[in-house]
């Protein structure tokens, strides 16, 4: 079930219940008519959070149902807490855009496995400039595309809860991955994912 299904579903039951509550007089049942709408609520209001979040990398459900998420997967974006389901999004989006995967393992993971606080300017400037002298359709981009570029992988870092911007640079985050999460990525063949993201260094 995909974020907008599961916010339709939550707004048709709330309806019903408020529908329900004014023709319903027993004490007892009022009362667990008004536990189930906060419970309804709250979820609502994380699943508003998680749709904001998607809305910023615009990475859209059907994209990550259709290219990067199994069903169990999905269903744990949809139900897990709100920073699990950054990491759950970021994977989708590795999964789908190979030059953020690359930065993902190629400058965050080597910052969290030296154990060094920041991502500096030079180091993004450096690895993009390498990652142009092996693809032709990097080095064919104009300074601003290139400018841009860098400066949207940044923001998915900084959505993601990787980093921090700290004025011209970027303080690194080491992110506590759940154990159900790391289990899925393993499933999926994907440990190389959970090793990038949360800088595993055991096998599980």
């Amino acid at each position: 079930m995909n974020l907008m299904a599961r916010m339709s579903e939550i707004n048709s039951r709330l309806n019903e219940i408020r529908s329900a509550s004014e023709k319903e007089t027993d004490v007892e049942k009022l009362a667990s008519m008004s536990k189930e709408c906060d419970s309804l609520q709250e979820e609502r209001k994380q699943l508003e959070s998680k749709m904001n979040i998607m809305n910023k990398t615009e990475i859209k459900p059907f994209k990550m149902e259709e290219n990067s998420m199994n069903k169990e997967m999905l269903e744990e974006f949809v139900c897990a807490d709100i920073e699990t389901s950054k990491y759950i999004l970021l994977y989708a989006i590795m999964k789908t855009d190979k030059l953020v995967r690359d930065f993902v393992i190629e400058v965050y993971k080597d910052k969290l496995y030296m154990r060094k606080d920041y991502i500096e300017r030079f180091d993004i400037d450096n690895w993009y400039e390498e990652k142009s002298i092996l693809s032709s359709a990097l080095r064919e981009k104009t300074e601003a595309t290139s400018a841009k570029l860098k400066q949207v992988i940044m923001k998915i870092m900084q959505d993601s809860g990787l980093v921090i911007k700290e004025k011209d640079r970027f303080k690194v985050v080491r992110p506590l991955l759940k154990e159900k999460f790391i289990s899925m990525l393993d499933k999926n063949g994907d440990m190389e994912y959970a090793k990038a993201i949360g800088g595993l260094l055991w096998k599980i």
